[in-house]
């Protein structure tokens, strides 16, 4: 019947907005979010005839036994925003079509009204997060200190020149060292806009609340980060091979750091890779990822019909006599931010 098509529809988009407002409200203490989210839900309920709730046939459901892979993972929460999102947006399409059908058109035109109003909502709570803005990032820049003994000027410049992250690396440096330094960094990473990411001090990054974390694998599991830093903070995870990369998604990793593509004085014991990793990861990867080492602009344009995200670059802006635009060269070249 109609009507129990209107009625699990309209709870199914209830559970999902209750969701979402409670990411509002107590993840991201976001009151705006949280109060749209409530509204919409009582959108919903006054959208649905009261009448429908009399066919209701759970026992008799022959859906309830019906489950998808991956319905019960919710590792990232992103995966846990875009899951419920698109739960009420499907289910208030299903039931706007119902009442239409009942003939119920002020009905369908409050459903279809509060479905607009939900992609407003899931974009909202997305845009809160680092990794959701990866998603736009092609320029990761590292800012390491034995490559250059000005990382604050460097990592400002580059943020200038459309760099859309950018990770402080100082191995040579104490805890205590790289958090003083990072807090300079951080502030000027954020004035040139871009995100600000540690490397490897988990407990640091959770402490100056970094954009994000990038660990190597043979540092922290990423689900031991993760309890650390928290669910908002990105994180990122080094992987060398095409089986280290799927693992890495596997254990819920936000983005990818690929390599290293050729030799690299930062990292020489680490042999190179090559495009072939990227050929090797490229049919699988479903997140960001950064090909790394030894790259220049000319390395750059050969491996860019090849990138499946994009590119992280430390000695070319590190030592360039003007980072800004050096950065600005190598945004154009990868094709910048979609």
């Amino acid at each position: 019947m109609i009507e129990r098509l209107i009625d699990a529809n309209g709870n199914r988009a209830a559970e999902g907005l209750r969701a979402l407002e409670d990411v509002a409200r107590f993840i991201f203490n976001d009151a705006g979010s949280s109060a749209l989210a409530k509204d919409l839900r009582h959108r919903v309920r006054q959208a649905v005839p009261p009448g429908v709730v009399a066919w209701r046939d759970t026992a008799g459901d022959v859906g309830t036994a019906i489950t998808a892979p991956g319905e019960m993972e919710r590792a990232r929460l992103t995966d846990l925003i875009r899951a419920n999102a698109a739960r009420v947006q499907e289910a208030l399409r299903a039931a706007e079509e119902g009442a239409k059908l009942m003939g119920q058109a002020t009905g369908a035109a409050l459903l279809e009204a509060v479905r607009y109003d939900g992609y407003r909502l899931e974009s909202a709570l997305l845009s809160r997060l680092p990794a959701w803005h990866l998603l736009r990032v092609r320029l990761y820049a590292l800012v390491d200190t034995s490559l250059t003994d000005q990382p604050e000027r460097v990592a400002e410049a580059v943020a200038r020149g459309g760099a859309g992250a950018i990770q402080l690396r100082a191995k040579a440096l104490s805890p205590r060292a790289y958090l003083d330094l990072a807090q300079r960094v951080q502030a000027a990473a954020r004035r040139g806009g871009a995100l600000f990411i540690v490397n490897d001090h988990v407990a640091i990054a959770r402490a100056l609340g970094a954009d994000g974390v990038h660990v190597g694998q043979d540092d922290l599991p990423v689900a031991t980060v993760r309890a650390v830093v928290g669910p908002t903070c990105a994180i990122g995870l080094s992987a060398h091979t095409a089986d280290q990369a799927r693992q890495a998604q596997v254990e819920a990793a936000d983005y990818l750091g690929l390599g290293p593509m050729f030799a690299t004085t930062t990292k020489p014991l680490e042999p190179q890779r090559g495009p072939e990793l990227l050929d090797a990861v490229r049919p699988f990867l479903d997140r960001p990822s950064y090909a790394i080492g030894g790259l220049t602009p000319e390395r750059i344009a050969a491996l860019r019909p090849r990138l499946p995200h994009g590119v992280a670059v430390a000695g070319h802006l590190c030592r360039a006599a003007d980072p800004e635009r050096a950065a600005a060269e190598l945004v154009d070249l990868v094709g910048g931010a979609d």
